[in-house]
């Protein structure tokens, strides 16, 4: 209903190009014009010629004198606007596709959860990061440049992920703008980086609603960052080796959400 209004629509929110970016409008609204044409050629529905000769006696004073006299005719006109805006065949399409959104192509339920691969350059992780973000029915993939998902390499090392996960862009220069956005929408951002106060991934009760930075290959997570980081997390190693690839933590990270959902579900 929102959507409807000049309130709804002046304050749909922007990604971090400044482009608008409404929540699946345009395919709600396409399916609503569909469902619209098919209204049209219903028997009851008058023809374009007669709404033009409406609009033209309304132009020209004839429509209130037609409506006074003529109730058929009244009911004829609310039925039409009835037919063009339809408020109530909208707000279902939106609801669906609204629905449609929180499922994956298998129609299990996504996660609330986002990995955030944002600083990440090396085609393979990213790839190895769909495969197991899908796998698990994570919400998203952020990437620094959604070209990567087109080369060939990608596409090996996902084996299609790229197709059943959403990827959005979101390249460093806005990542931090954009990780106070998501705590705004009530997300807790929680990175994956060896510090002096990281808790040890099996202690922390993951929040539903997380957002999952990763670091940079050899450098992991830049302080600018650290500092919209709610809480890091390290993953306890026993060899001599002190770091994983971040692929592999990220997916260590990615099981650890899903058995404490999991787990919480039973």
């Amino acid at each position: 209903d929102r959507m409807c209004t000049p309130e709804g629509i002046l304050g749909t929110p922007v990604d971090e190009g400044d482009e608008a970016n409404p929540l699946h409008v345009v395919e709600s609204m396409k399916r609503c014009l569909e469902q619209v044409y098919e209204e049209a050629h219903e028997k009851d529905v008058p023809t374009w010629k007669t709404v033009q000769e409406m609009l033209d006696a309304e132009g020209s004073g004839v429509v209130s004198a037609i409506s006074d006299g003529n109730d058929q005719e009244e009911s004829t006109l609310v039925n039409f606007q009835r037919k063009i805006i339809p408020l109530d065949s909208l707000n279902l399409a939106m609801e669906e596709t609204r629905q449609q959104s929180l499922r994956n192509a298998t129609g299990r339920k996504k996660q609330e959860l986002i990995v955030c691969a944002s600083l990440i350059d090396k085609v393979p992780n990213i790839a190895g990061l769909a495969r197991t973000a899908e796998i698990f029915a994570a919400d998203r993939l952020i990437v620094p440049d959604k070209k990567q998902t087109k080369m060939d390499n990608f596409k090996s090392i996902s084996v299609s992920a790229g197709e059943w996960i959403q990827i959005d862009e979101c390249t460093e220069s806005n990542l931090l703008s954009w990780l106070r956005q998501k705590k705004e929408n009530g997300y807790t951002i929680v990175g994956v980086e060896q510090t002096s106060s990281s808790v040890s991934i099996e202690k922390l009760a993951f929040p539903e609603k997380t957002v999952l930075l990763l670091g940079k290959e050899k450098e992991g997570i830049p302080v600018e960052f650290l500092q919209a980081v709610d809480i890091c997390v390290e993953i306890p190693q026993f060899g001599i080796i002190r770091s994983l690839n971040v692929h592999v933590s990220g997916s260590v990270a990615i099981w650890e959400y899903t058995k404490q959902m999991l787990t919480a579900k039973k």
